[in-house]
């Protein structure tokens, strides 16, 4: 059972020139939070995993020994997440304003941070500037070098990065935080992200800080302490296997929302999703970062194959460990309602890049493109269809772009296609084995040609596609490059058909990868975007 451990400490800083720097501290007995005198700390607390938690209100002030401490900001480390900071004693962690804090696996570490006033602390007991970096995330001072430049005095940034402080000037001073911290010597790197700059103390309106701007501007001639932090996070990188292949997504019978039957394959001919089953649909979510990670799965239903405008089945919020993976099943089934549909899964987490949180259906559109970082990506799709063929015989499927956007109905719709030859002994050589055997985690229940760094290398075939419409509208061909250019008078009804020959040399064994695109141009109020399906021809004996 977890346990939320409470440190009550004040900051003291560091003495210019002295053989104490930021780089060498440690702070547990120096730079410099100390233990605040006679204070009295929570007790420790065993708390349930899954439960919410919020921090005890600490003092705003607290005096001893003629010294007074005002509360400077409260940091909740271990919880689920990347930390939380708060430097307003009425909007701590854990209240209405933050997302909920949800306990875990790990150690609730809760550090309050009190500016200590008793006299002058500069040179002299005149007034100092001092400014430090830290990690929300790990609740820790960051020793690492984190200014860039101060201007107009260049020559003052050394003393912040080593000592945390900076000279008292007659004129006013820009310090600029790095976006991650510098790599420096003797000091462990550092992959968080510059999140805020934070005022401690010092008198109204010095230092002036915008909103999440890197930059902070002290004022010259400053008759009281400056005490200002850059606050960083440790992103979470919290990820799907992209593409429109993803090896990630599984659909299975028969339909369960708490187990997995037989998986529906890619590349065979069981691949077909049939109309009307209740499929069971699930999506392993990877979670690299060194903390527990919450996010929200959403799980969609995109009709037509390479249509944008689908239906949100469910969004189930799963904690992931760190250093791990889950696989998050699906409260509702996958259903082909007929032709082609696709299975996609969208992800959204705090602090990462993946942060896509859809309302509703018509949010379909609007979902991440999946090849923008197939190994880190912020969705998924499978889009494929598995058909057998003959060398020499003609081949075809049907297609579409599903219910239109009024957008992107009134203006046509490109389609771009490519053809991949896969020898039926492509995966007997030491080159492809290695590669199979490097990316067998997450690939091992694919076929191997669609590991992407294998894909990319197959070769062109000589098989040249034709694409004729099904349903009412126009079609030509492209000015540049190999492709068509579709219209429908419909936009409910947009089928078309691609067909082509298998070459006669063609042995059985051999695959051909149909890659087809359809290139949404900007329209209204959408973006320009690319959906992909892939048609997999395996060549048989006659």
């Amino acid at each position: 059972m977890p346990n939320a451990i409470y440190q009550y400490v004040y900051y003291e800083p560091l003495s210019v020139g002295s053989p104490e720097t930021r780089q060498n501290r440690n702070p547990a007995t120096s730079s410099k939070y100390l233990p605040i005198p006679g204070i009295t700390v929570p007790s420790t607390n065993d708390l349930a995993s899954g439960s919410t938690f919020t921090p005890d209100v600490p003092p705003a002030s607290y005096t001893f020994g003629g010294n007074t401490y005002n509360f400077g900001f409260m940091n909740v480390s271990g919880c689920v997440g990347a930390g939380e900071t708060s430097t307003d004693i009425s909007n701590l962690p854990g209240s209405a304003s933050f997302a909920p804090l949800i306990v875990g696996s790990q150690v609730i570490n809760i550090l309050v941070v009190y500016i200590a006033h008793g006299g002058g602390s500069g040179p002299g007991g005149g007034p100092g500037i001092y400014l430090d970096a830290f990690d929300e995330t790990t609740g820790t001072f960051l020793d690492n070098f984190f200014v860039t430049s101060i201007a107009p005095d260049s020559g003052l940034t050394s003393n912040v990065n080593v000592y945390g402080s900076l000279a008292v000037e007659p004129h006013a001073e820009t310090i600029v935080a790095a976006s991650t911290p510098i790599n420096t010597p003797t000091v462990a790197n550092s992959s968080a992200i510059f999140d805020k700059w934070v005022k401690l103390e010092g008198p109204a309106g010095n230092p002036t800080i915008s909103g999440g701007s890197t930059s902070l501007v002290v004022g010259g001639h400053t008759h009281s302490d400056i005490a200002a932090f850059a606050f960083y996070k440790d992103p979470a990188s919290v990820y799907i296997t992209g593409g429109y292949q993803s090896p990630d997504i599984i659909l299975f019978t028969p339909f369960s929302t708490t187990s997995m039957g037989a998986p529906v394959p890619i590349g065979s001919g069981a691949t077909t999703v049939l109309p009307g089953i209740h499929y069971g649909f699930a999506a392993v979510v990877h979670n690299d970062s060194e903390y527990e990670v919450s996010t929200d799965v959403t799980f969609w239903n995109i009709p037509g194959g390479v249509g944008t405008a689908g239906t949100l089945l469910d969004t189930q919020t799963v904690i992931i460990p760190a250093s791990s993976s889950a696989t998050v099943i699906s409260s509702q089934p996958f259903i082909n309602s007929g032709g082609h549909t696709c299975a996609v899964v969208s992800i959204d987490t705090a602090d990462s890049p993946c942060q896509f949180d859809p309302t509703g259906s018509a949010d379909s559109v609007h979902i991440p493109d999946p090849d923008a970082n197939v190994t880190h990506s912020c969705s998924a799709w499978r889009n494929t269809n598995t058909i057998f063929v003959f060398p020499g015989a003609p081949w075809h499927f049907e297609i579409g772009l599903g219910n239109l956007h009024a957008d992107y109905a009134a203006t046509p719709i490109g389609i771009q296609l490519q053809v991949q030859h896969v020898p039926a002994d492509f995966a007997q050589n030491d080159h492809v084995l290695q590669v199979i055997k490097a990316h067998r985690r997450i690939y091992s229940k694919t076929p191997p040609y669609l590991i992407p760094v294998l894909r990319e290398k197959l070769p062109v075939a000589d098989i040249k596609p034709e694409v004729k419409l099904v349903s009412k509208g126009k079609i030509a061909p492209q000015r540049e490059g190999n492709g068509y250019l579709l219209e429908f008078e419909n936009s409910k009804e947009t089928n078309f058909q691609v067909s082509g020959v298998v070459p006669a040399n063609a042995k059985p064994g051999d695959t051909f990868l149909v890659q087809l695109s359809a290139r949404y141009p900007k329209a209204g109020r959408f973006a320009a975007k690319s959906i992909g399906f892939l048609e997999i021809l395996v060549v048989k004996n006659k």
